[in-house]
């Protein structure tokens, strides 16, 4: 810490004292802006370091607030297994659609996944890849959300006698 101080303060220092000097300043007035200088840059140093602090707080209760689940990364299987395929279908009139992913052209009955918020097309292989360690669009970075099938739910129904 104190030689990258020094290293930080010396150098601009002795730039000051050389030009004071060759323009024949005396040594009291050498001495006082040499203070002023030293205390600037120690102050400049001291507001850095506060601020590095601040930062480091900073982005350590965002981790705390916003702690990451078991698969952090991207989407689990089954979640992945339950987007939507297609057998590609070219659109007239458009020209060639290609897979952001791998950038090949989409050819007809090619098998296709599709996103459920966005709804861009992509190669199956090539979006399963991404959305293991993705959990958005690779396009617009929307978030991949894929619908829970709920639990079986049991309904029973009673029926009431009018008479």
């Amino acid at each position: 810490m104190v030689l990258k101080l020094a290293m930080i303060v010396l150098p601009p220092l002795m730039v000051t004292i050389v030009v004071l000097s060759l323009i024949g300043a005396s040594w009291d007035v050498m001495a006082r802006v040499t203070v002023v200088l030293v205390a600037f840059l120690l102050v400049i140093g001291l507001c850095d370091r506060m601020r590095q602090g601040q930062q480091l707080a900073a982005a350590e209760s965002m981790a705390a607030a916003h702690p990451q689940e078991s698969s952090a990364l991207g989407l689990g299987a089954s979640a992945i297994a339950s987007l939507p395929v297609y057998k590609y279908e070219k659109k007239s009139g458009g020209g060639s659609d290609e897979c952001s992913i791998c950038l090949a052209e989409m050819k007809p009955m090619e098998t296709v996944k599709q996103l459920p918020v966005c709804t861009h097309l992509f190669h199956e292989g090539c979006i399963d890849l991404w959305l293991w360690s993705h959990r958005t669009c690779p396009v617009c970075r929307s978030p991949v959300v894929v619908a829970v099938a709920p639990a079986s739910v049991e309904i029973h129904v009673r029926h009431q006698d009018s008479s």
